[in-house]
């Protein structure tokens, strides 16, 4: 009995789970794209070179396209041969980039868009579905019988609206460049003002590296450091520098806003003070000083009261 419930189950079945996968990882994919940057490829491996093609904001949408028409395709059924042999050889890649990320040391695959998953266990997984593929092809109809036009014609259609969506989501984020920041205001006066809001920077790549210059930048993106973002002649950022310096716990880096006040000296701490640069930010943005937060390989890893301080 067991062995005839085996026999009746193939891909015919089975396809059915590889493309829900494959929505689900599109999907996922997607809402990372339309409404956050994308996490830099960690640095360092010999593997980073091959990964940040990978990691190509353009190319993650070209693939969370092909995965909804290939998911749609499996769904009615259509061309089963290729399909299988498709689904195997692209697991197979997905478990291979999986295991290069692990080697380099990445926190997650990046498959599931925000949703952290360790690389090891990714590969495991898509070596699963590929043995799955394996044994489950007994039931392919290899005669190559001519597509049903109407299920052609339908999956065309769904992807079109799909596809078309999810390119207006992802897209939406580069009309928008302040979109990560904050939100945004605009007053009777037609001006617009963006109230900078840290705390929706937890977890994400620290939006402002785009706005200092490219030697400050490729500092912070590399290591742990304390940041403030500060005015010239604050006090309270002033008080706030010469604390975190005086703990000497992860280094510390200052940001301050650019003015046409004089640059402001720290006295004693200033030699405890390993980077300071210039935010430029424009007139229309708004941001509470002194403001605190801790990065880690250019990724906020806490801001302001939720830093921890001895």
């Amino acid at each position: 009995m067991n062995e005839e419930k085996i026999k009746r189950f193939g891909f015919a079945q089975f396809r059915f789970a590889v493309a829900g996968i494959l929505l689900l990882a599109a999907g996922l994919k997607a809402y990372q794209l339309a409404t956050a940057p994308l996490q830099p490829v960690m640095q360092g491996s010999v593997f980073t070179p091959l990964l940040e093609p990978l990691n190509d904001r353009y190319f993650l949408m070209a693939v969370v396209v092909g995965e909804i028409l290939f998911a749609l395709i499996l769904v009615a059924g259509l061309w089963q041969q290729w399909t299988w042999f498709l689904s195997l050889l692209g697991f197979s890649a997905f478990a291979l980039v999986s295991m290069v990320k692990g080697l380099s040391g990445e926190s997650s695959c990046g498959c599931f868009g925000t949703v952290t998953v360790n690389p090891w266990l990714t590969m495991v997984f898509d070596l699963v579905i590929v043995a799955c593929l394996a044994v489950f092809r007994e039931r392919l109809d290899w005669t190559f019988p001519p597509p049903d036009l109407r299920k052609v014609s339908a999956v065309l259609v769904t992807w079109f609206v799909l596809a078309g969506l999810a390119l207006f989501s992802m897209l939406s984020l580069k009309s928008q460049p302040h979109a990560t920041l904050g939100t945004k205001f605009v007053g009777i006066d037609g001006n617009v003002t963006i109230m900078l809001e840290p705390e929706m920077w937890v977890g994400r790549r620290f939006p402002l590296l785009d706005y200092v210059d490219e030697p400050t930048r490729l500092m912070l993106e590399k290591g742990e450091w304390n940041i403030v973002i500060g005015r010239k002649q604050c006090e309270e950022c002033k008080q706030l520098v010469e604390k975190l310096a005086a703990q000497a716990s992860a280094p510390l880096a200052i940001l301050e806003l650019d003015d046409d006040s004089a640059d402001v000296e720290y006295s004693d701490v200033q030699a405890k003070i390993f980077l300071k640069g210039t935010l430029k930010i424009e007139p229309y943005w708004v941001i509470l000083t002194p403001c605190l937060l801790q990065c880690r390989d250019g990724i906020c890893v806490s801001v302001g009261e939720n830093l921890v301080l001895d």
